[in-house]
């Protein structure tokens, strides 16, 4: 099916040269000097591949958040079955597109309020007793973050609290939901409860920057802002920076790394231990991630190229000989079969038996030779008549030289 498409797509002029212009939402260049680009605008993304031999010397590769213009065809992917951009030409089309500009904005406005400054941040508190959580509770994160704390911290209290993490609405969710656990944390402080929350953590999974992206709106940024509870912001990945995480008072790189960072005994080594080993994790799953899309580009050079075509046709060739044989040696072994019942009928009807059975008789003389002729058989020799059923003993009294079948 994805042979067939492909195909169909090939034939298509409109897609043959076409360009496309559209923010730069993620941009690479692997280690073999291929580049990999996902554009964007209002209504959609593509994905686009510039190979290293289009890309010119010296040639830099485009930044998040810019206008571009890619020139170029419409290609299946075969082994993913996307369709994607392979590209000739990738020109800045100038300036930044219009999420990147309102999140610039944005960025000031914070900056000049203050929001980022480190002065603002409070300390996170050791060996809490009660730790507010805030996530998805439908996601992997918080099954990590309670692994993490049944072992670092296994008698600190936990108060989870349910937001969706991305999606239209998210913000919303996830500003409410600081809010109320930040009122309910501080309520419990101000009653001088035992193990009252004293910290919240705000986490995460990875995902691309539009997954993340609610974790840059204001309304979340300005609920953390307005906590009266320190908060640790444990989004994505290490390499993921939000804005979130410059407004917290203090940033995890992953949620596993923000739940250690509560840890009641965790000396600063160790914390540093996970933190390299996350990264290492990381760097090796993206050299897996580069080494297989090599090997995809690879396979589909390869497929173009004609031999596994050609491979497939000779074996369906070879199971077309192998059927027309099978049929050919059923023939062969059908007619044998008729030949075979034919000669058994043949030889049925000439069975001494059967002579015997329409009323002739068998003759044998002394020594058991059969007697053909009247000469064959003196007066007062013994016979042994043998017939259909039984046989007779005679002895011969008399003989005739009547002429029979011609012998006189």
């Amino acid at each position: 099916m994805a042979a067939q498409i492909k195909a169909l797509i090939g034939t298509d002029p409109s897609l043959s040269d076409c360009a496309v212009v559209g923010e730069v939402q993620s941009a690479t260049r692997s280690s073999a000097g291929h580049e990999y680009l996902t554009l964007r605008d209002e209504d959609a993304t593509l994905d686009v591949v510039r190979f290293r031999g289009a890309i010119r010397p010296g040639e830099s590769t485009p930044l998040v958040g810019e206008i571009v213009v890619a020139r170029g065809r419409i290609d299946l992917y075969g082994p993913r079955s996307r369709y994607q951009l392979v590209a000739s030409t990738v020109e800045r089309a100038g300036g930044m597109g219009l999420l990147s500009r309102e999140m610039e904005a944005l960025k000031r406005a914070l900056q000049a309020e203050g929001l980022f400054d480190a002065a603002r941040k409070r300390p996170i508190p050791q060996a809490p007793r009660g730790i507010g959580l805030i996530t998805s509770t439908s996601g992997a994160v918080l099954h990590d973050v309670l692994r993490v704390l049944r072992r670092e911290a296994p008698l600190a209290r936990l108060v989870v609290i349910h937001s969706a993490v991305q999606g239209s609405g998210a913000p919303e969710e996830i500003a409410a939901a600081i809010e109320r656990i930040d009122a309910y944390a501080t309520s419990e402080r101000r009653r001088g409860q035992p193990g009252a929350i004293s910290v919240l953590l705000l986490a995460r999974g990875g995902g691309s920057n539009d997954d993340l992206a609610a974790f840059n709106a204001e309304r979340v940024l300005r609920a953390i802002a307005a906590t009266e509870t320190p908060l640790i912001s444990a989004v994505g990945h290490e390499s993921d920076v939000t804005f979130a995480d410059l407004v917290a008072d203090l940033r995890a790189g992953t949620p596993s790394m923000g739940a250690a960072a509560l840890s009641s005994d965790l000396p600063r080594e160790r914390f540093e231990l996970d933190r390299l080993g996350d990264r290492g994790s990381r760097a090796l799953a993206r050299r897996i991630e580069r080494a297989q899309r090599r090997l995809s580009l690879a396979s589909v050079a390869l497929h173009d190229a004609g031999p596994l075509e050609r491979i497939n046709r000779a074996a369906e060739r070879v199971a077309q000989l192998s059927d027309e044989l099978v049929r050919a040696s059923a023939a062969r072994i059908e007619g044998a079969a008729t030949t075979l019942r034919q000669l058994r009928l043949l030889l049925d009807a000439l069975s001494p038996v059967r002579v015997l059975a329409r009323g002739y008789a068998i003759v044998a003389g002394e020594g058991g030779r059969a007697v053909r002729s009247w000469r064959d058989a003196p007066i007062g020799s013994s016979l042994q008549i043998r017939l259909a059923r039984g046989s007779l003993q005679a002895t011969v009294t008399a003989r005739s030289k009547e002429v029979a079948d011609g012998e006189a």
